[in-house]
């Protein structure tokens, strides 16, 4: 098997034994919390963390991205690029601190008075982590990142369990079992990176910083656009239907989730690969051969999801939550787009093309805004699921255009059928519930890539009859 797979495979597989058990842990305290928390509750809790989601790039300049791409960029000094990061870090941790002063004092939000301080934790422990994530993929630390995965699953594990059901903390409990889970990893990667190391008689070099602010500031708009594509739904529901339905919408989310573990456990190990592959030889190949094998993983996945929204809801979900099984189809769909989106998106890093991102995410997140508002006026809180879908192939497309003749697929036409066949069976796991023909759907899918099955199959075979012959 050529290098490049193996390093790709290699380092999927150490994050994927690490996390994947830890995941699923997290994945089944869902039913504690949608029992514990009303849907109101968790409405809050979701704008709070959608709040932040928007401000964190905004305060840091989105500089964690510039500190992973410099920083496998062998031109430049690591410890130069970890400096600078960890300035616009620290400056946004201040800002977000006096920004919170006059929230509780003037009590400017109700729904938020007593829990600013949680917030700032919140913010506090999530941007640092963040930035340690980003310098040791950056450093391709790949263990490390497998372990601080770990240490947040079992923080978030045990909070939960402790703040919610032993000291019955409520929407508080959950904030702050979240604040472990960034804090604890973060301070992992502070002792195992040495991060004082890197503190240590490094001069502050301003024609870098002026360098990472280029990459960085167009992708200030690009983080803006994907938050826009999957939060603005909230606050248009929020506005429209009320914070209960907002509390169900946030909830929906995850068994879109249960795919988006999987495939995060590999896009860390892609990005690296994408970056590190972008001037080898045959990198054409493997970026083509890379996304097809992973589209079709994805949509097999995302099919067998949208097939299973009901029993899994019952599962997972408790009282009013349980509606939320209808917004989860064409959620399933968005997934699959923008998993696309994030395989193209770590080559236009490596080409340093800032902008293409950015203005990919401005296109998709102006669609969601407009398609939010009027299909949530229309069809209800279904509308901003199908927004959300069509928002994110709007991305997808502006990426693959951008990133041109380094991402030909040479039988394209068998991933625009795969994602048709994907639409059609939402619209009938939602509106008709025909299992059957979603089951058929499924096979057509197999049956058009029957090549890629098989080779992969073949592949695999050779790889274990190798393995059996040398033990």
């Amino acid at each position: 098997m050529n290098q490049k797979y193996k390093y790709l495979l290699k380092n999927t597989g150490i994050l994927t034994i690490s996390n994947f058990a830890s995941k699923i842990l997290v994945f089944l305290l869902v039913p504690l919390y949608t029992s514990v928390l009303s849907t109101a509750e968790y409405g809050v809790y979701d704008l709070v963390v959608s709040t932040i989601s928007l401000l964190y790039p905004i305060l840091t300049l989105n500089i964690v991205d510039g500190v992973m791409r410099f920083s496998m960029d062998k031109a430049y000094e690591k410890s130069e690029v970890a400096i600078i990061g960890i300035r616009y870090v620290t400056l946004s941790i201040a800002v977000i601190g006096v920004g919170l002063l006059p929230c509780h004092f003037l009590h400017l939000f109700d729904a938020i008075y007593g829990m600013e301080y949680l917030i700032f934790l919140y913010y506090l422990s999530y941007v640092l982590n963040q930035y340690f994530i980003q310098l040791a993929k950056g450093l391709e630390k790949v263990t490390l990142m497998a372990v601080a995965g770990i240490l947040s699953t079992v923080m978030m594990l045990g909070g939960n369990i402790v703040f919610l059901l032993v000291f019955r903390w409520g929407l508080n409990g959950f904030l702050f079992a979240n604040i472990l889970a960034q804090a604890v990893p973060a301070a992992y990667f502070f002792v195992r990176l040495r991060f004082v190391s890197f503190l240590k008689g490094v001069r502050f070099n301003r024609d870098l910083n002026k360098e990472i602010l280029r990459y960085c500031l167009p992708l200030i708009f690009s983080t803006i656009g994907w938050w826009i594509n999957s939060a603005s739904d909230r606050y248009v529901v929020t506005y429209i239907r009320g914070v209960s339905d907002n509390g169900i919408l946030s909830v929906s989310y995850k068994i879109p989730a249960i795919i988006n573990t999987v495939f995060g456990m590999f896009g860390q190990a892609w990005q690296i690969s994408a970056i590190k592959e972008y001037e080898g030889k045959d990198s054409g190949k493997f970026y083509e051969d890379s996304f097809v094998f992973i589209n079709l993983l994805m949509c097999l996945g995302c099919a067998g999801l949208i097939l299973l929204s009901k029993p899994l809801a019952k599962l997972l979900y408790a009282k009013d939550f349980y509606a939320a099984w209808q917004y989860a189809p064409f959620l399933l769909v968005s997934t699959v787009f923008n998993t696309a989106s994030g395989l193209i998106g770590p080559m236009l890093s490596a080409k340093k093309d800032s902008k293409s991102m950015a203005k990919s995410a401005i296109y998709g997140a102006a669609v969601n805004v407009v398609l939010n508002i009027v299909l949530v006026y229309m069809i209800g809180v279904q509308g901003a699921a199908i927004a959300t879908a069509v928002s994110a192939f709007i991305i997808y497309y502006v990426r693959k255009k951008a990133i041109g003749d380094h991402l030909k697929i040479s039988q394209y036409y068998k991933v625009l059928i795969l994602w048709i066949l994907l639409c059609v069976q939402a619209c009938l796991e939602i509106y008709t519930g025909l299992w059957l023909i979603e089951a058929l759907i499924i096979l057509a899918m197999l049956v058009l890539n029957f090549d890629i099955v098989h080779d992969f199959c073949y592949n695999m075979k050779a790889v274990f009859m190798k393995k059996k012959h040398s033990d």
